[in-house]
């Protein structure tokens, strides 16, 4: 078989590798000896903060479903919809409001995070752990 007169020979095992690579989001490039390796490619700012946002929203979803999974907090909107009802005053309606309370916390804490995360430089997104961000509520309250 005719091969570019640049074509570096690699074995079947390590074609499969680099092929494996570059399907999982890596670059294949020659390191500084003219081997074929697989890098990381460097991802530019507007990445880093999609990438950090998202991050935001899943932390978001984990919390706000620690609370109440999606079945009860559909339950609890109907169920505040009745505010004007006596059920508006038992124990469970104060339940259901202070879910919701806890909830809206959670969502208007992320989107706070997002607009850092929208002023955040490259080198702060790296580092980026939603998780921790001080600016979520406390999970303990």
């Amino acid at each position: 078989r005719d091969l570019p007169a640049d074509a570096i020979r690699i074995s079947k095992s390590q074609h499969a590798q680099l092929l494996d690579g570059r399907s999982a989001g890596q670059e294949i490039a020659l390191d500084r000896t003219g081997k074929l390796r697989l890098r990381t490619p460097k991802q530019g700012v507007a990445e880093l903060r999609e990438i950090a946002t998202r991050m935001v929203k899943s932390e978001a979803r984990r919390r706000i479903l620690a609370i109440a999974s999606l079945e009860r907090q559909a339950n609890d909107n109907a169920a505040i919809a009745l505010t004007g009802s006596a059920w508006a005053q038992s124990p469970e309606a104060t339940a259901a409001r202070d879910r919701r309370t806890r909830i809206d916390a959670i969502r208007a804490a992320s989107n706070a995070i997002e607009a850092v995360i929208a002023r955040m430089p490259a080198a702060n997104l790296k580092a980026f752990d939603a998780s921790t961000h001080p600016l979520w509520p406390s999970e303990t309250d």
